[in-house]
């Protein structure tokens, strides 16, 4: 009786040790995420840290290289001298994007970058020099990267994922940003 619990335990270990890695979906994809923004370098004191949010859509081209366009927004305290006190903007961007991401069975890592356009929703920031007189346009260019959890329907995914930011029109400001994300590949 001891040797069929054994041989059964066995080959249960066998069988779920050789079952496939999860097979990510791959296609058009949509993803969503939350976190936040922080401006730093000569910055770090014009902004608090913003709640952010931004919204991926593109198409996976090869299992391991996606293209896309992304948009966000995160919302800031102005931490300008007064006057004005308890000013908030919203700094907005869109951009295309490519991914390149390397799979292990449920986990992928991955690297992003992208290039496009950002829009401060105020003049608040002419004060300390980050925006010139009207100046409410630059481009906006990111570098990044993170972690993902395929789940077992392949066609979703969890992650965390950072970047940087620059944007050069507005005195080559630089923001990081943290973000968790939901995924869904068609």
């Amino acid at each position: 009786m001891r040797a069929h619990a054994v041989i059964l335990a066995l080959s249960v270990l066998v069988a779920s040790a050789a079952a496939d890695a999860r097979p990510a979906s791959s296609g058009p994809y949509a993803e969503f995420g939350m976190g936040g923004t922080s401006f730093i370098s000569d910055q770090k004191d014009s902004a608090d840290l913003g709640l952010a949010g931004q919204i991926h859509v593109g198409y996976d081209v090869f299992s391991w290289f996606a293209i896309g366009g992304r948009v966000g927004l995160s919302s800031h305290e102005a931490t300008v001298p007064a006057p004005p006190v308890g000013e908030y903007f919203q700094l907005y961007h869109a951009s295309a994007e490519a991914r390149i991401t390397i799979r292990y069975e449920w986990f992928a890592a991955f690297v992003n970058g992208s290039f496009g356009g950002a829009l401060l929703s105020t003049n608040v920031l002419e004060k300390v020099d980050v925006q010139g007189p009207g100046e409410r346009f630059a481009s906006h260019i990111t570098a990044g990267g993170g972690l993902e959890y395929q789940l077992q329907n392949r066609h979703y995914a969890f992650g965390l994922a950072g970047e940087w930011a620059t944007m050069p029109g507005f005195a080559a400001t630089q923001t990081v940003s943290g973000r968790a994300y939901m995924r869904y590949t068609y």
